[in-house]
Formats: C-alpha cells, sequence, structure tokens
C-alpha cells in the first residue's frame, strides 16, 4: 500500500479542515500518517481509526518565544525524525507555505515532497506545486495536495468529523429533557484578539431570546472566558475534553462563536455557525460550506494582522457593535428557519 505524511502541526481547527484531503486519500487506499499535536487523535478516533498520528507538538507553533532555541526539546525533536524516517514515506504533504514543514519533509526522507513553495524551501521540495492563490481557503488547498499525490483530479469531500456515539448518547440524554432546539454558544478562543468581547454576547443573547425560542448551552473557554454569561444558560459545560466537546456541539442546532477551532469542528459535524471574525481572513479560514454566517466588517486598516494586534485592544471586534450585529444575525437564523419564533405562551 502507497504511504504518505501529511504535516498539520497547528490547532485543532485546522486539523479539523486537514480532514478533506484525508478522506480523499483513504478513499484511493493510501497508507496516512499525521504529524500533529497530539490532540489530533481525540480528534479523529471516531471517524478515521486507521490513520496513524505520529505526536508532535512543534516549538514554533507556540503564539510567543518561538524561536527560544535553548528551550526547544532536541530530544524529542530527532526521535520524531528517526521515527518518521523508518516509515520510508512514498510521498508527504502540507498545505503551509512554510519552510520549516519543508524541511521537516525532506528530513523525513519521503520520497516526493509536495508543497507550496516559498524562497527558503525550494531545495526542500521536488514536486512543488504550481503559483499558490493567496485567496484559496485552507480546504482548496488540500484538494490540490490530494491531486497531485494521486496523480488525477478525484473527488473532492468537505472536512468531516464524527462524534463518539456513547459520549453523543448521553448529552442527548441529558439535553432531550428540553424539547426547545440547542443553540450552543463557545465565546473563546485560544489567541485572545479572536474573542468578541463576553458583554458583546450578552446582549446578542438576550436580543435573539426575545424573537426565537431556544435553550441555550454555554461552553466557556478553558481559562474561563465567557463563565459570566451563566446567568443566561440553560446548561454549562466546563473543561470539556475534545471528545466530549465534538459530541455536545454534535447535539446543536445552531453553534454561535469566533473565530477558533470549535467553528471549524461544528461545521465539519454538520451543524450550522455564526462566527465572529477580526483579524483573520475568512475567505481562507471561514467554517466550510455555504449555510454559515460570518459576521466581520473592515474596521481596522491593518487587518488582518494575523493575530499581532498593533493597538491596546483588538479594534476589529471591540467595534464591531451588537447594535449592528443582532440585526445581521436576527436576518440569517429567520432565513435558515432552524430556531421557532417566540410566541406569547413560549
Amino acid at each position: 500500500m502507497k504511504s504518505v505524511l501529511l504535516l498539520e502541526l497547528w490547532g485543532i481547527g485546522d486539523a479539523t479542515l486537514m480532514t478533506s484531503a484525508l478522506q480523499g486519500l483513504l478513499a484511493e487506499n493510501w497508507d496516512v500518517t499525521l504529524l500533529a499535536k497530539p490532540h489530533t487523535k481525540d480528534l479523529l478516533q471516531s471517524e478515521y481509526p486507521t490513520v496513524k498520528i505520529i505526536e508532535f507538538d512543534a516549538p514554533w507553533t507556540v503564539f510567543r518565544g518561538k524561536y527560544r532555541l535553548g528551550r526547544w526539546p532536541w530530544r524529542t525533536i530527532f526521535q520524531v525524525l528517526s521515527q518518521l524516517r523508518k516509515q520510508r514515506f512514498a510521498a508527504a504533504i502540507s498545505i503551509r507555505k512554510d519552510p520549516r514543514d519543508h524541511l521537516l519533509m525532506w528530513l523525513a526522507g519521503a520520497r516526493r515532497r509536495i508543497g507550496f513553495p516559498h524562497p527558503l524551501s525550494r531545495a526542500f521540495l521536488n514536486e512543488p506545486m504550481p503559483a499558490h492563490d493567496p485567496n484559496a481557503h485552507r480546504v482548496e488547498d488540500w484538494w490540490k495536495l490530494q491531486d497531485r499525490v494521486i496523480g488525477s483530479p478525484t473527488p473532492h469531500r468537505p472536512p468531516r468529523l464524527v462524534a463518539d456515539s456513547a459520549l453523543l448518547a448521553n448529552f442527548r440524554t441529558q439535553l432531550g429533557k428540553d424539547p426547545r432546539p440547542i443553540v450552543a454558544l463557545h465565546c473563546g478562543a485560544r489567541i485572545a484578539v479572536r474573542r468578541w468581547p463576553e458583554g458583546y454576547y450578552r446582549q446578542l443573547i438576550v436580543s435573539l431570546r426575545r424573537k426565537f425560542d431556544f435553550q441555550l448551552v454555554l461552553i466557556p473557554d478553558p481559562d474561563g472566558y465567557g463563565s459570566s454569561l451563566s446567568d443566561l444558560a440553560d446548561h454549562t459545560f466546563s473543561q470539556l475534553s475534545l471528545p466530549d466537546l465534538l459530541a455536545l456541539l454534535s447535539c446543536a442546532t445552531q453553534v454561535i462563536c469566533n473565530d477558533s477551532g470549535p467553528c471549524h469542528l461544528a461545521a465539519a459535524l454538520g451543524v450550522p455557525v455564526i462566527a465572529f471574525f477580526g483579524p483573520q481572513r475568512p475567505e481562507l479560514f471561514r467554517p466550510f460550506g455555504d449555510h454559515h454566517l460570518v459576521v466581520i466588517r473592515d474596521i481596522c486598516p491593518h487587518r488582518p494582522c494575523s493575530d499581532y494586534c498593533r493597538f491596546p485592544e483588538n479594534y476589529c471586534l471591540t467595534k464591531l457593535v451588537p447594535d449592528e450585529v443582532c440585526p445581521e444575525v436576527e436576518s440569517y437564523l429567520l432565513a435558515q428557519n432552524r430556531l421557532p419564533l417566540k410566541t406569547p405562551s413560549s
């Protein structure tokens, strides 16, 4: 069986988008190995049990201090490289125009090293892709690499995740006592500048509750961001494991969140998403599919800033005020017709 190495060293959202190519390669009987963060196993185990995962928390993926070389886990790095070389991969791919990924592919000894070239990495790729479309969604980039590995155009699939069936049944039992549809609110994000303010989320939920009848499931971030909204929620679930989060999001009729990992988890689970975008580019990172709503405004002249904000606060989101946002969200929900309208008796 032909073997291929996929590199996706970043967050859960990035790993979720990668499943678009993962499905295509598995359908063509490729033996797939991922080089990814440890959480990727929990993310993929229910739907992709045959995929092998080599865990690697790359030191350059932290937000600050990524090049303090003296703190890098050099022993772990050399162990991972040794493990990769033993696999003798027929091909290796990464969608990132990143010489660090391309160097890893070369050091792994993959016979075909396929990626979007960077001036510093041309020596490491022996199958550089044509000019990269700077406006292509990450999923579209994965599809291009999938086709190159296979050697011909193949069916393209959207990202897909499946929750653990036992966990899903447990949450459905807990939440099913209330017949109203579920709106899941996850207002956190790993990078703080991507967070719409908690107070704005409060105003949005209060406004939506005047018009729509639903039960609110609140999912605070692990650091507690969002916990102040617990008085609005019918249920609050904190400190969830990744499999628990997948199962809980699968129960929702609608997910409301920031530009963050849960945005992509929900979309890959088939749940419609309302996502608030600030410093990043939705054309590259929006929840994939046609039935989602991205709320964004060109407020800051420096957007996109790759999350390195120049100001004391993230004006791209703090100036995206609820009075402007609420009508847009309500219009979307009315058009989608997934939440019932409030009646005098509800």
